[in-house]
């Protein structure tokens, strides 16, 4: 009896869960990732929004993702001049919710590209699109939704100016966390431009 009792409790509080908070961290991320055509720009208002510069600790992680990065980014800048920046990584807390967003630059052939991206790592739930379309004003160009893990991609992004804007999720278990490095939630904003001689 008290066995039955206890599950039914936990399965209330499971179906009871507060909702993920899908509209105050869009939000963050617009505030943050807005001005993404210009890394500096980006950083000044990292600063003035409060999200404070972190060091990830080692193999957590972000810090593997930062790896992973630098290990794709030196397979394909082969070329005089291509280079890739120090990624650099903030963190808040905005609505309860611990995020960390990691700031990056990658020149080539005299392209650049700007990113700004933000992760929720271990959430156990996921941006409600129907929120995101709304915020955006716009439904996803593409969408992938399978069990082990869900994308949403709009281009062009969500300001002007941006290549595109994607979030995806991937449930905790999933068989792809073995290439995504974490499960929870990621928004990416990128800017495409021409470097300037």
């Amino acid at each position: 009896m008290i066995t039955k009792l206890l599950l039914a409790l936990q399965a209330a509080a499971v179906s009871t869960a507060a909702p993920y908070p899908s509209g105050n961290v869009l939000e963050a991320f617009d505030a943050a990732c807005r001005n993404i055509a210009s890394i500096e720009a980006v950083e000044t208002d990292l600063a003035e929004q409060k999200w404070a510069l972190e060091i990830p600790a080692t193999d957590s992680p972000l810090d593997r993702l930062l790896a992973v990065g630098r290990a794709g980014a030196a397979k394909i800048l082969d070329e005089p001049g291509d280079k890739m920046s120090d990624a650099r990584v903030y963190t808040k807390t905005v609505s309860g919710e611990r995020l960390d967003i990691i700031v990056s630059r990658v020149e080539s052939n005299g392209t650049f590209v700007n990113g700004c991206r933000l992760y929720d790592v271990a959430e156990t739930r996921s941006i409600d699109r129907a929120a995101a379309e709304q915020w955006i004003g716009r439904e996803a160009d593409k969408t992938i939704d399978r069990e082990e893990i869900s994308i949403a991609n709009w281009t062009p992004g969500y300001a002007d100016g941006h290549d595109s804007f994607e979030i995806f999720y991937v449930p905790e278990g999933s068989p792809l966390i073995k290439l995504t490095q974490f499960n929870g939630i990621a928004l990416k904003a990128d800017f495409v431009g021409q470097i300037k001689k």
